[in-house]
């Protein structure tokens, strides 16, 4: 019987981490895009891959919520938390498509600065539901994940006044700023992460 329950913790925290994994995965191809600004509809096709593959992994950890009597963690936790990280690789491939049905034909000044932010977040992320187990190593990275945010306010309100100063295209305007738009609300989400996983830790030390 104890075997059994520690496999199924044990499953909650594989899939949790493969849910991290795709985060990651988006995230680095998104900054690719951002800084290559070339073949986006291949990035945005490798993007919405990913996003079916996350959405897949948050319905088999619903599956298991749904069957399992014990869970490792409070199961509105791993609910929220699950919310939470499939969020992220929601806003990422909103961006990527964006990118793409706008047709945005130069780069978007700011927008690598905004990607490498997520991306740093991502794989803080990761390393935080790796070692969601170790209390006191992820609230340092949870710290880390909010300083990010805050960064990103910053390149993101900076991104917005060079954007009205330096656009004279006012269709293109209206594109990048929409765009903008969404990689501010992707780094917000992330820090939400940060908010249900310190809940986490606050109940589990």
């Amino acid at each position: 019987m104890f075997k059994k329950l520690l496999m199924k913790e044990e499953k909650f925290f594989a899939y949790l981490n493969e849910m991290s994994g795709h985060i990651l995965q988006a995230a680095t191809l998104l900054n690719e895009l951002l800084v290559k600004f070339e073949n986006i509809g291949e990035y945005k096709s490798k993007i919405r891959l990913i996003e079916h593959d996350a959405d897949r992994v948050s319905t088999k950890i619903f599956t298991e919520l749904n069957e399992t009597f014990v869970t490792p963690i409070d199961r509105e936790d791993i609910f929220s938390l699950v919310q939470a990280l499939d969020n992220i690789v929601d806003s990422i491939d909103v961006i990527s498509n964006r990118i793409f049905i706008y047709r945005v034909k130069t780069k978007i000044e700011f927008g690598p600065q905004l990607s490498e932010v997520l991306l740093s977040q991502a794989k803080i992320i990761a390393d935080v539901i790796l070692n969601l187990r170790d209390y006191k190593n992820s609230s340092k990275m949870l710290v880390a994940i909010r300083n990010l945010e805050s960064e990103g306010d910053t390149i993101y309100q900076h991104a917005i006044t060079q954007l009205f100063e330096n656009e004279k295209d006012a269709i293109e305007l209206v594109k990048k700023k929409d765009v903008l738009k969404f990689f501010e609300r992707a780094i917000d989400r992330a820090q939400k992460v940060s908010i249900v996983c310190e809940s986490i830790l606050i109940k589990n030390t």
